[in-house]
């Protein structure tokens, strides 16, 4: 009887001890970022302690860094200089100096060009080729609450509130890809990795981050993650990554999505006009006189061979034509070249446009709806004339260009493979849920848990 006595707590000790570890969510580790996306070439830089405590290690030397702290870098004549609390400007002479997080708060990076962004963690910054490198270590699980709002949008939450979690997924998947194997390093760039902006995008979507918190997208044998690539809108048919990057993967396999149709506004279906001879300058030829597209079985175009007017011909691949007219930098709209989901023909302009010129029932013999926003920007009794146009970006020029234009319509934005953000959200008003979202882009696969 006594040795029950004693047998009892031990016993429910351990059955206690191995509920709390299964209860227990993944524990996040510390990741590095590097700041490229707006901070790639900052020259001066002030980082101020908004809340928490943190310490200031000029390499040996470490100083207390509380809330309302701040720390300026920049260089005079070539030499980095560094002032702490408005005190005397100083020459940095090491090689690193960190601002360490000993408890949560946030940092908030300003630069002279406008840059104003507010990071969790802390920040390491060295001099580097005569600008400031500057990287921002924090949580995994707190990085993502920077990626999702941006990759997605806070607002999905209302009635989307599944598609945030399918992302929450995708991107803290990406990211266990990105750092395995010892790598410890990535950006916050979307041309790079993806796409991070740090405390100032936080909102609705770190309920989703949290609701999966760890859960990652494994193979189905192996159990290992999978390459979780997503864009914004497939354009109703996701690419294979083959296609894309040249690499087999099972999990990214081209297919109808029925569920990006219809929806994304400027990026569901787009279309570019430009003319014959700027398209021409763009890949060193004279005025286009004819386009031929190659394309895969999506639809998006694997390369196109351009002939010019002294019949000289260029082939270039699908991507690095678009490339050529991407809005880098800009504003989306429908009037840009967004994919390499696409279709082209040409416009001689030496043709009669219209058949009435104090009417806008008819475009002659394109029609009036080809034409529509080109209407609203060139008004005239005689309606838009399509031989003054240089490209849907650059407007017009003075003078008719006898050479005739070229209209580009397509579909989607971004490459296409794996997850369309605009599908999932379409998908997640419809009452599907995460795990089925994720099922429904990537091939072989199940949800497992992350070592982050």
């Amino acid at each position: 009887m006594l040795q029950i006595v004693y047998r009892l707590p031990f016993l429910w000790i351990v059955s206690l001890i191995l509920m709390l570890a299964q209860a227990t969510p993944c524990q996040a580790k510390m990741i590095s970022v590097e700041l490229v996306w707006n901070l790639s070439q900052a020259g001066w830089v002030q980082i101020d302690i908004k809340k928490g405590d943190y310490q200031l290690v000029l390499d040996t030397t470490t100083r207390k860094f509380p809330a309302g702290s701040t720390l300026q870098v920049g260089w005079g004549g070539w030499t980095p200089v560094l002032r702490v609390n408005h005190e005397e400007f100083q020459v940095f002479s090491g090689s690193v100096l960190e601002v360490k997080e000993t408890n949560p708060g946030s940092l908030h990076v300003k630069t002279p060009e406008g840059i104003d962004a507010v990071y969790r963690g802390g920040l390491q910054l060295n001099w580097q080729d005569g600008h400031w490198r500057i990287i921002n270590q924090l949580d995994s699980e707190d990085y993502l609450k920077g990626v999702v709002p941006i990759e997605m949008s806070n607002e999905w939450a209302k009635g989307g509130v599944e598609a945030l979690k399918a992302q929450a997924v995708a991107a803290r998947t990406y990211l266990v890809r990105q750092t395995e194997n010892g790598k410890k390093m990535i950006t916050d760039s979307p041309d790079i990795h993806q796409a991070y902006a740090g405390m100032k995008v936080e909102g609705e979507a770190s309920k989703a981050i949290e609701a999966t918190r760890g859960e990652i997208i494994v193979d189905a044998k192996t159990k290992q993650p999978i390459d979780a690539l997503y864009s914004s809108h497939s354009g109703g048919y996701t690419e294979d990554a083959q296609n894309v990057w040249g690499n087999i993967d099972i999990h990214n396999i081209s297919h109808p999505d029925l569920y990006s149709q219809g929806v994304g506004g400027p990026v569901n279906r787009w279309r570019f006009i430009v003319s014959a001879p700027l398209l021409g300058s763009k890949f060193g030829l004279g005025p286009v006189r004819k386009v031929t597209l190659d394309k895969f079985p999506s639809g998006r175009v694997k390369s196109v061979q351009i002939e010019d007017e002294f019949g000289q011909n260029k082939t270039v691949k699908g991507r690095t034509f678009v490339q050529a007219f991407y809005p880098f930098g800009q504003p989306i709209r429908k009037e840009a070249f967004l994919g390499s989901l696409f279709e082209a023909k040409d416009v001689n302009t030496n043709r009669e446009l219209f058949r009435k010129s104090d009417s806008t029932e008819s475009f002659g013999p394109l029609g009036y709806s080809g034409f529509s926003e080109l209407a609203k920007l060139y008004q005239s009794r005689q309606g838009p004339l399509l031989s003054k146009v240089m490209s849907s970006s650059l407007g017009t020029s003075e003078d008719p260009q006898p050479f005739g234009v070229f209209i580009f319509e397509g579909r989607g934005w971004g490459h296409g493979v794996g997850m369309s953000q605009w599908g999932a959200y379409h998908m997640a008003q419809l009452g599907y849920k995460y795990n089925e979202i994720i099922a429904y882009y990537y091939n072989h696969i199940s949800i497992g848990q992350s070592s982050l």
